[in-house]
Order: structure tokens, then sequence, then C-alpha cells
């Protein structure tokens, strides 16, 4: 395999003939030479979708409510599972207290996508099933937790994108009196080790088929807190709130992709590989439900047979969002990254920044006027160049992913296309031909 330096030894070589060893024949090789550079755009680049088996969903800090329906991958539906802490009640049990509400306080966190001109519709349900994490620790998009069929209540509201949105919606007031009573009468079935057993949590679900988008709400101190309003008879300053925090590490997001109807609708609905030309030479990006897309060079060393020594000097990606795929109301990611994996797909690295310190971003280069001169860029001269010369289980590949939070915690998405597609991908590669004379 050819190091980046190789090239410019090659050209100290030519320039200076201190710099070669004058008993060796292969450096009189070296300076009876030419150079050129070569570019070419053409270098197959095969693309595959991959989804994973599940995609953990706990601990992210983040509800997840709505649905959204992509033009090409069909509907995905999340539902945000949450548990609560027990809260200290203080109100001494010879007052006399009366419920006033119990209230879910919500807050966005402003992410959004899909039609929020649309009402959006949830109904709120109370668990029947405790939420413990699995044995690993986690809870993922596919795992599941029984609830109430008949909800505490539904709401519907329009959501407000790129706004701070607060709701105030109140439950069943059955539920409220229930708690307030168990807490003033110090009820053992709320004690410190009982109280999650006997109130498991809520599940918000969108409700009602017709809803277009999906929002996200905080999940951190008092949002997504339940406040239990109440007053004490015959006091001037009656008005307490018993406020019920989420349990954050168990607090998780099922997502639900129906891919009926689309081209993805016959496959597995996990760990499955999917070549673009069975998507109409497209690749996919999911976050949420567990899909990325790898990008294999089989036919790279082919360049090396075009003289006795060949080197890559320079090599760029552009990856290319299809028309129709995106919109205002589901945008293109600001940031995807490229890492590195074996034959195995086990990451092994990423592709870095030019001083191999961070790992690098893929650049947006949008064009308002003409959607096929949107594309992502990258540098992955490093990349090539290590590949170079590279066969068999020391073969790499790229794999076009998210970052961890995003991936988790949103429904972003990207479709690409392949060689063949609309607005096909490009691997631009400039490489130094050595030939002798």
């Amino acid at each position: 395999m050819y190091k980046p330096c190789f090239v410019l030894y090659l050209f100290l070589l030519v320039a200076a003939a201190s710099c070669y060893d004058e008993n060796s024949t292969y450096g009189e090789r070296l300076v009876s030479s030419l150079f050129r550079n070569v570019q070419v755009d053409t270098s197959t680049v095969r693309v595959v979708s991959v989804l994973i088996d599940s995609l953990e969903t706990s601990g992210k800090g983040i509800a997840l409510t709505g649905e959204y329906i992509h033009p090409l991958w069909g509907k995905m539906r999340s539902s945000a599972f949450i548990p609560y802490e027990r809260p200290s009640y203080n109100t001494e049990a010879d007052e006399t207290v009366v419920l006033d509400s119990l209230v879910l306080l919500l807050s966005s966190n402003g992410y959004f996508v899909g039609d929020t001109t649309m009402p959006l519709t949830i109904a709120i349900h109370q668990l029947t099933e405790k939420i413990s994490l699995n044995d690993n620790g986690y809870l993922y998009n596919k795992s599941r937790v029984a609830y109430d069929e008949a909800p505490l209540v539904t709401y519907t509201f329009k959501p407000k994108p790129g706004n701070p949105d607060f709701l105030e919606i109140r439950l069943s007031d059955a539920l409220g009196d229930d708690l307030l009573t168990k807490f003033h009468t110090s009820d053992q079935a709320i004690s410190s080790d009982r109280f999650e057993d006997y109130f498991k949590g809520i599940v918000l679900i969108p409700e009602g088929g017709s809803n277009r988008a999906l929002v996200a709400f905080s999940v951190a101190d008092t949002a997504v807190a339940l406040s239990l309003r109440y007053h004490i008879t015959d006091e001037l300053e009656n008005n307490r709130e018993l406020l019920f925090k989420a349990k954050t590490a168990t607090q998780f997001n099922q997502i639900i992709h129906d891919r009926t109807g689309t081209l993805m609708e016959s496959y597995p609905t996990s760990q499955v590989e999917i070549p673009s030309g069975a998507l109409g030479n497209r690749g996919v990006l999911m976050c949420g439900t567990g899909w990325y897309t790898r990008l294999e060079f089989p036919y790279l060393n082919n360049f090396r047979e075009q003289g006795e020594y060949v080197a890559i000097k320079q090599a760029y990606l552009k990856i290319y969002p299809e028309p129709g795929s995106y919109s205002v109301y589901n945008a293109l990611p600001d940031s995807i990254y490229l890492y590195i994996a074996d034959e195995n797909n086990v990451i092994t690295d990423a592709v870095k920044n030019y001083l191999g310190e961070e790992v690098q971003v893929g650049i947006l280069m949008k064009d308002d006027t003409f959607d096929e001169n949107t594309y992502y860029y990258f540098d992955v001269t490093d990349f090539m160049q290590q590949e170079s010369g590279a066969s068999g289980k020391y073969k790499h590949n790229l794999q076009l992913v998210y970052n961890a939070n995003d991936y988790t915690g949103t429904l972003k998405n990207l479709t690409i296309s392949d060689q063949q597609g609309r607005t096909p991908i490009i691997l631009q590669l400039t490489y130094t031909i050595y030939e002798s004379y």
C-alpha cells in the first residue's frame, strides 16, 4: 500500500540528485521518469442501504410523538413512554385537601418533521406495565410496554416549529383524586419502594390517523412533569403543587415504520441490506428506525494498472440528496458523517479532517435555485490512499451516518442517488502516474 508521502517523495527525487541512492537501480528508474496527473469522476461507488436490528432510544432526554409520511419510504409513527419518580409530600395529614387538577406539562425542544400547519392529536394513556430496562441497560425503538386502551385524555394542538411550545394538558380528575388521596393518607401503595408498581407512568400516542407531523418534547427537570394541583381548605394561602418528575433513564420512544406500498415492503424488518438498484437507484439514511447507507468501492485498484507506479493525490466524494425527498417539512440535515468499516461492517475509524484530529463533517453545498446542484462534500483522500492496493479481508467500506444524538432522538432522513440515479453520487479521483523511459 502506498503512503500519502510517496508522491512527495517521488517529486523530491526528480528535483535533487542528492535525494536518491546512486547505487540503487530503483532510484535511477525514478529519476529517469515522467509524471502525469489524471483526474476521473467515473470510479464505481456501490450504494447499499442497511437496516440494523434495533436502535437504542432510552435515556435520550427527548419524547417523540406523532406521525410522518415520507414521499418514498412510508409512515413513521412514534409514541413516547414516560415513567415517573415519587415526589415528596409535605402537607400534614390533619389538613383537608381538595384536588384542583392533574396536569401534564410539555415543553417543545423545537424539533419537528412533517406538516405542522395541520393539527396534531395525541392520546395520553396510563401504563399497566412497569418500564424496566433490558439486561444490557437499554430500551429500543421496538420495545413494547402495555397500557390501558382507554385514554386518560385526547388532546389536539397546532405545533409551533422553531418556537418554544409550552402545553398544559389536563388529565383525568379520577387519577388526580386517587393520587392525592394516597399521598395524603400515606398509603403504603405509594411508598418509596412500591410507588412505581402502583403508578407506572404514561404514554403519548398519536391518535386519529390523520396526523401529518411529529414533534419532540424535552425530558428534563420539570419538562414532561405531572403537576398535581390542590388546595387546603380554610387557609388564605392554600394553593399547593405536587410535582412528579420523569425518570429520564427509563423514558424511551417506540418508533414504528410502516413500509406498506413502498419499495422496502417485501424486505425483512431488521438486519437487512438492500442494494440501491432495488430501491430505484437510491440509498437511505433514516434516524429513529435504524437505516444507514454503506458505500463500497469494488474497482478502486483498477487505476493502478495504468502505470508502473501510481499514487492517489486527491479524492473527493460528492453525495447528492434526491430532489423531492426533502422539503420545508422535511429539511436536509446540516451534518452527516462517514465512518470506516471492515468487511464485517465493524467500524474501525472515522473519515477525519485534514489534520486527522476530528471527525470530518460532510459540508452541505446548497443551491436554492436548482436542487440538482445541492450536495454534501467530503475529502476522502487519506481513506483512498490507505485503500489503494488493499484486497480481500483488508478492504474497507464507508458508512454514511448521522451523529448519535440525531440517530437515536429524531426522525431526520436523507435519500441519495447512486451512479445511475437522478443526481448521481460522484467519487472524483486525481492520481499521479509514474512512467519510466
